[in-house]
């Protein structure tokens, strides 16, 4: 009697598993199928033939009076997704030779629009006209009210594609805008935007070509970048995070108990980031740029964007190509070095647009950059 009691027991309990076992399954399938179709239309959300509705707010001219130096800024907004407003600036040069070629900038992920300013003198100089528009979050399309940490997350996962999708749709204004060539519209791409720019050059083929500066690929290798490592240390109260700025050398260094227990935070975060974030990892894109020309500028001692994170997304990309290693961290963070940065990477931008020019607008040599501080 007890015998069978027990056996029964037995066949119930293994029922019991394998139908718990059989929900688990069914639940593990049901949230691969739905992150999957996540996945799939996570860049959906861009339709070239919905209308822009342009609202311009008003333009300066600049330096009007220093002949050959003069150049102008207009703000303007363009729709994105479902009618939302795009902030944006355009400068171009007030000496024109007929249609120009324009430079879509996308500025890093602390920055707004309002970058263009700092850096448009030199652009306009040499021809170009240059657009910014603010991305999601930033500028004028910051997060108004308290936000969770929820909602901080989910719009931290929505700015890449909007950020990708956006310049996208700024990109079918300037191939129908009256003062712009359309077979002469570039891209560069600053950290943040270099990361979402290579992207939108594998994605768009309207871009002649492109730079982007101190970008970098693999979730794995960008999480593990020596300023994320000093926040996981701050995070587990290992260090004073106070007046700590990974962009204001010198930086704490951390100590070897302290690196392995940051390793171990970081180990069991990256599965996570890779999970929910690895849509927008430009490590799976970066190869379909091709065969549009495109500069890869890094730093060897990027305390941001890990010098492994820049020469995956190098190494991902097909030809043709052009790398630039400089013996320096970030960018912005060295004037000097950053003034370097940026005219190499104009230099390279006039390399692929003389061709175009007519023989008296061609450059062949630059001024020193300048950034114009606002």
């Amino acid at each position: 009697m007890n015998s069978n009691k027990i056996r029964d027991w037995r066949t119930i309990l293994k029922m019991a598993l394998k139908t718990v076992f059989g929900l688990i399954l069914a639940l593990v399938v049901v949230l691969w199928g739905a992150k999957a179709y996540k996945d799939a239309h996570y860049f959906d959300n861009y339709d070239p033939a919905a209308p822009l509705n342009i609202t311009v707010s008003d333009s300066t001219e600049l330096n009007k009076e220093t002949s050959g130096k003069g150049y102008s800024v207009t703000r303007f907004t363009f729709d994105g997704y479902k009618g939302e407003k795009v902030p944006t600036l355009i400068s171009m040069p007030l000496k024109k030779g007929g249609k120009l070629p324009v430079v879509v900038f996308l500025h890093g992920i602390g920055q707004n629009k309002n970058f263009l300013k700092e850096i448009t003198p030199a652009f306009n100089g040499a021809g170009f006209a240059l657009v910014c528009f603010d991305q999601y979050c930033q500028g004028e399309r910051k997060l108004v009210g308290k936000q969770t940490f929820r909602s901080q997350l989910e719009a931290f996962a929505a700015r890449p594609a909007k950020t990708i999708n956006e310049a996208r749709r700024l990109i079918d204004y300037l191939s129908n805008h009256p003062e712009i060539d359309p077979k002469r519209i570039y891209l560069v791409g600053a950290s943040y935007g270099a990361i979402t720019g290579s992207t939108v050059m594998a994605r768009d083929k309207r871009l002649r070509a492109g730079v982007l500066v101190y970008g970098g690929g693999d979730l794995g290798k960008l999480v593990d970048s020596y300023a994320n490592h000093l926040g996981a240390a701050v995070m587990l109260g290992l260090i004073d995070g106070k007046n700590l700025n990974p962009e204001k050398p010198p930086l704490p260094k951390l100590t070897e108990a302290q690196e392995r227990k940051v390793s171990i935070l970081l180990g069991c975060v990256t599965p996570l980031v890779r999970y929910y974030l690895g849509v927008m990892d430009p490590i799976h894109y970066v190869s379909h740029i091709s065969p549009t020309p495109v500069y890869f500028q890094n730093g060897r001692y990027d305390v941001l964007v890990a010098a492994p994170a820049g020469k995956a997304l190098q190494d991902a990309a097909g030809e043709p190509k052009k790398i630039t290693w400089y013996e320096t961290d970030h960018v912005g963070i060295n004037l000097e070095h950053t003034l370097r940065v940026l005219e190499d990477g104009l230099k390279w931008l006039l390399e692929q647009d003389n061709d175009l020019r007519a023989p008296e607008d061609r450059i062949t040599e630059l001024p020193p950059f300048q950034i114009n501080k606002t």
